[in-house]
C-alpha cells in the first residue's frame, strides 16, 4: 500500500487509492472542465490522462487503449453523442471491462437523464459542480468494490460460468459486507448457466431475508425460461407496483405478456416504461414491433421514428430500426416514403452487407405491396444473391424474413425450405421454433407450417440419435465422420455440434492427443460458444477439452 505521503514531490495520496499506475479518460466537450479534472487526477498521482472532447474521438480512444477509470460528461453538445450513448456503446462492444470505473459528470438532474444513466450502469455519477476530494471518495469506493470482484470477472470474460459461480461461492463464505452484491451475481451466473431450479432457491433464500427488486426479477426470469409465464407475470408485475423505477420489470413483464398473447397489455407496460425512462433504444424498438403486431401503426410509426432519432449517434443503431419503420409505413399507405427510409440503409451502414440483405428483403415486399412485381422480383434475386454469401453470418430473423419475403411474393416452396432449413440449425430452440410457427401463422399456413416443424425436428432427432449410437457402440472413427457431415449441414444446431465434439473427444482420450482432433473439437465448441453461451453441455465439454489440451507433450 501505497504510503498516505509522498516525500519526494509533497503530493498527498489517500491511503487506498493510488491513480500513478492508472490509465484515466476524461470525456467532456469543454476544455477548461477537461484541464479541470486532468489536473485533479494529477495532484493524486496520475500520470497517465487522456482526453476526448466528442463521443466519437471517446470511442476511438476507448476502442484501442484499456482504460482503468472513465470520467465522462452527460451533456456533449446537442445532437452529439451523449455520456448515456457512450456508455451503451463501450459496453455492447465490450471495450469496457468490469474493473473499469465509469463516473457520469453531470450539470443535469432531468429525470430522463437519470433514469438513462442509472439503467446502463455507471459505477457512480456526480454533479456538477463537485470538488477533487468528493471525487476521490467515489473512486475509492468503487475501487474497493471492483477489487473483490476480479477473479469473477476474468472467469466471466472467458465465459466460464462454472468456475466464476465456484468464486461467487467461495466470496460468500468469507462472509463479505458486500454479500447481496456477491448473491445479486451468483443469480446473474446461474440464469446464464440455464441452471434455473439452482437460481430459483437463490432468489428465494434472499427475498427471505430482504425483499430486493434485483432479486425478485432474477426470481421472474427464472420462471419465464421455465416457461411458467403465469408465475413470471405475477413476479414481475408485483415489481413493477412496488418499484415504479426498476426498469428492467418493465421490460420483461412486456416479454411475459407477448409470450401469454397478451399484446395490447404487453404495448401498454412499454408505454409506461417510456414515460419513467424514454431514453432505451431497445424498448423503443420494442414498442414499434410490438404495436405493429397490434396494427396500431401511429404507435409504432412513432416509436421507430424515436428509434431513428436516439440512434443516430448509438451503436445499438441497427438496419432493423430503418425497416421496422418501412413496414410501418407501407401499412399506413406511404410506400414512397417506405422506399426512402431503406434507401437510407445504404448510407446508414456503408459496407455491412447484412444491412443491405435486409433492405434488400424489406425492398422485395414494399414492392410488392405497391404492385410493382418486377421490382420486388429483382430486389429478392439481389436479396437470395446475398444471403448466399453470408448464409453463416445471418441470423434466424433474418433468415426468416426473407422466407417471410418468399411466402408474400407467392414463393411458397422457397419460403418452406428456407424455414426447415432454420428448424434443423434450431431444433431445441423454443423461442426460435415459437417465431417460426408465428411466420406460418402470419402467412396463413399455420397446420401446414406446424407439420413442417414437427416431421423436421424428428428428422434432425433421428440423424443425432444414429450418431449417438456409433459413440455407444465405440464406433467412434465412424462418428466422427458421419457428426462431421451432419455439422456441415446444420453448423448453428447446438446438439449436433456438441455430440461431434464429444465423439472427437472421446476417441482422443482411447487413441491420444493430436493437433488436428483438438483443432476440429474446439472449431465444434466454439460454433456452442456463438449460438449459445449458456448451453447446458458447453461446460462439460470446455473441462474435456483442457483435460485433452494438458496432455500435450511440452
Amino acid at each position: 500500500m501505497r504510503n498516505p505521503e509522498h516525500a519526494e514531490s509533497g503530493i498527498l495520496y489517500n491511503m487506498f487509492v493510488d491513480l500513478s499506475r492508472k490509465k484515466i479518460l476524461v470525456i467532456d466537450d469543454f476544455s477548461d472542465f477537461r484541464k479541470a479534472l486532468r489536473k485533479m487526477m494529477e495532484s493524486y498521482g496520475a500520470k497517465n490522462v487522456d482526453e476526448a472532447s466528442n463521443g466519437e474521438a471517446a470511442m476511438e480512444k476507448l476502442e484501442i487503449k484499456s482504460y482503468d477509470i472513465v470520467l465522462c460528461d452527460y451533456n456533449l453538445g446537442d445532437g452529439k453523442k451523449d455520456g448515456q450513448q457512450i456508455l451503451e456503446d463501450a459496453k455492447h462492444r465490450g471495450f469496457i471491462k468490469y474493473s473499469c470505473i465509469y463516473i457520469m459528470c453531470t450539470a443535469e438532474n432531468t429525470m430522463a437523464m437519470v433514469m438513462g444513466a442509472i439503467e446502463y450502469q455507471p459505477d457512480d455519477y456526480l454533479v456538477k459542480p463537485f470538488s477533487k476530494e468528493m471525487l476521490l471518495n467515489r473512486l475509492e469506493k468503487v475501487m474497493k468494490k471492483k477489487k473483490d470482484f476480479e477473479d469473477i470477472e476474468r472467469a466471466i470474460q472467458k465465459k466460464d460460468y462454472m468456475e466464476a459461480i465456484t468464486l461467487c461461492d467461495w466470496k460468500l463464505a468469507e462472509n463479505p459486507k458486500n454479500r447481496f452484491e456477491y448473491l445479486r451475481l451468483k443469480g446473474d451466473l446461474l440464469l446464464k448457466a440455464a441452471m434455473y431450479d439452482d437460481s430459483i432457491e437463490l432468489y428465494n433464500e434472499v427475498i427471505a431475508i430482504r425483499d430486493l427488486p434485483w432479486a425478485q426479477t432474477g426470481l421472474g426470469k427464472a420462471y419465464f425460461y421455465l416457461n411458467n409465464f403465469e408465475k413470471a407475470k405475477e413476479i414481475f408485475q408485483y415489481v413493477v407496483d412496488t418499484n415504479v423505477t426498476y426498469m428492467e420489470a418493465y421490460d420483461w413483464l412486456a416479454k411475459t405478456m407477448d409470450e401469454l398473447g397478451a399484446l395490447k397489455e404487453a404495448q401498454d407496460v412499454l408505454l409506461n416504461a417510456v414515460d419513467i425512462s424514454p431514453k432505451s433504444i431497445l424498448r423503443q424498438k420494442a414498442i414499434g414491433e410490438i404495436a405493429y403486431k397490434n396494427e396500431d401503426y401511429d404507435t409504432s410509426e412513432k416509436s421507430f421514428r424515436t428509434v431513428l432519432t436516439l440512434g443516430k449517434n448509438s451503436y445499438l443503431k441497427s438496419p432493423t430500426d430503418f425497416t421496422g419503420l418501412a413496414k410501418t409505413l407501407v401499412e399506413k399507405k406511404a410506400g414512397d416514403e417506405a422506399l426512402n427510409v431503406l434507401g437510407a440503409i445504404k448510407s446508414e451502414f456503408k459496407n455491412d452487407n447484412a444491412a443491405a440483405l435486409q433492405a434488400a428483403i424489406a425492398e422485395g415486399i414494399v414492392y410488392k405491396k405497391l404492385d410493382r412485381g418486377e421490382e420486388s422480383r429483382k430486389a429478392l434475386e439481389e436479396a437470395a444473391n446475398m444471403y448466399e454469401n453470408l448464409a453463416e453470418q445471418t441470423s434466424p430473423d433474418i433468415s426468416m424474413e426473407l422466407a417471410k419475403a418468399y411466402f408474400t411474393v407467392g414463393e411458397t416452396e422457397k419460403g418452406t425450405q428456407m424455414m426447415k432449413d432454420i428448424v434443423r440449425n434450431h431444433h431445441e430452440d423454443d423461442t426460435v421454433i415459437k417465431k417460426v410457427q408465428g411466420v406460418f401463422t402470419d402467412m396463413k399456413l399455420s397446420e401446414e407450417g406446424a407439420d413442417i416443424i414437427s416431421a423436421t425436428r424428428q428428422e434432425i432427432i433421428r440423424i443425432n440419435n444414429a450418431g449417438v449410437r456409433l459413440v455407444e457402440e465405440g464406433r467412434l472413427k465412424e462418428a466422427i465422420e458421419y457428426f462431421e457431415k451432419a455439422a456441415a449441414g446444420q453448423p448453428d444446431n447446438k446438439i449436433i455440434n456438441a455430440n461431434a465434439a464429444l465423439s472427437v473427444m472421446l476417441f482422443m482420450q482411447k487413441q491420444g492427443m493430436t493437433e488436428q482432433h483438438m483443432k476440429l473439437a474446439g472449431q465444434y465448441i466454439e460454433r456452442i460458444r456463438k449460438v449459445d453461451p449458456a448451453h447446458k453441455k458447453l461446460p462439460q465439454l470446455l473441462q474435456m477439452f483442457r483435460s485433452l489440451a494438458e496432455t500435450r507433450p511440452q
